[in-house]
């Protein structure tokens, strides 16, 4: 019989060999491994999920800001506990502080703003009229419903206007009829 076959049989020995059960030596039909362990305190649980790591540092955190709690997101409060040394002159946390700021992209010239540009205007659109509707709306093409509203208000400040104009007009023209001097001198 070999070996194989005396453990499938439970345990059971021939009898010319013997097995002395001791210390360390408990009976095969109890061994470790033939039954289930309890699970201990300190033994890893092998279910049991590992922590969300992204959960937790996306969670915010309680900080005291010029005395008084505020919720920060963690990387905002490490932002603040690094700035404290920046200002307290420590040459490694600055390092760290250029590297974050280099890291969001704070450190970056601004990009350049476009000075020179060519917008075509509609035809039939004068041009005061689509200076106001690009300070308004932006760029053509524009929407038709505003395009209409900005267009009768621009045709009634041009007739208040030539009103205005008229009135002046009249005004000066009166100014100088009784002044005795006419348009043709003046």
């Amino acid at each position: 019989m070999s070996k194989n076959d005396d453990e499938a049989s439970g345990g059971e020995s021939e009898p010319h060999e013997t097995y002395e059960v001791g210390y360390g030596k408990p009976p095969k039909a109890t061994r470790f491994g033939v039954r289930a362990q309890p699970l201990r305190p300190g033994r890893r649980r092998d279910k049991q999920r590992a922590p969300d790591v992204a959960a937790l540092l996306d969670r915010p955190i309680e900080a005291r800001i010029d005395g008084k709690i505020t919720k920060l997101h963690p990387h905002e409060a490490v932002l603040h506990g690094l700035f404290k040394r920046v200002v307290a002159g420590e040459i490694r946390a600055i390092k760290l502080f250029l590297e974050q700021c280099k890291r969001a992209k704070l450190l970056d010239p601004p990009p350049q703003i476009v000075s020179r540009s060519v917008i075509v205007v509609p035809d039939g659109i004068p041009m005061p009229l689509a200076a106001w509707l690009f300070k308004c709306a932006g760029p053509p093409p524009w929407d038709g419903k505003r395009f209409e509203l900005l267009r009768d208000e621009y045709e009634r400040d041009v007739a208040s206007i030539e009103q205005l104009k008229e009135q002046a007009k009249a005004i000066h023209r009166s100014a100088m009829d009784q002044g005795g001097v006419h348009d043709d001198q003046a």
